[in-house]
């Protein structure tokens, strides 16, 4: 398994809480920028899989559009490098999503499973696989 800078690895929780942010302030123009051109967004049977750039801007269209107050909290965030050349990590995490009118949140709970990249630079998501637990669904 490839070790990891330190650098990396805060690199890639930065990116992950920037994921959260722009969601919960409705920084749409930013969102593009977390992921990879041939990245797969997947929320599996609740919300859909979105890929590519375009499905990314139809994603944050469609939050965008719903209106809904968000908050997520991402925890426990494990990072490790994927065996290549330093240049891919894997990341998995849980999330609490708090939803809905201030005074009146539900809470969401479930996990995320990124794949990742390091592009010019940069670390992107490649895949991200949400795994929401919800009473009664399945993934």
């Amino acid at each position: 398994m490839s070790q990891l800078s330190s650098d990396d690895r805060h690199a890639i929780g930065e990116l992950l809480a920037r994921y959260c942010f722009a969601i919960d302030h409705g920084r749409w123009s930013e969102f593009g920028a977390f992921f990879t051109e041939g990245c797969t967004l997947d929320f599996g049977k609740l919300m859909g899989t979105f890929t590519g750039q375009e499905g990314i801007a139809r994603f944050a269209e469609t939050l965008k559009a719903s209106g809904v107050f968000m908050r997520h909290y991402t925890t426990n965030v494990v990072i490790r490098g994927d065996g290549g050349d330093g240049d891919g990590a894997h990341a998995e995490s849980y999330v609490l999503a708090m939803t809905g009118a201030p005074g009146n949140l539900s809470q969401t709970t479930g996990r995320y499973e990124d794949d990742l990249v390091k592009i010019d630079g940069r670390w992107r998501i490649h895949v991200r696989r949400a795994v929401i637990e919800l009473p009664g669904s399945e993934r």
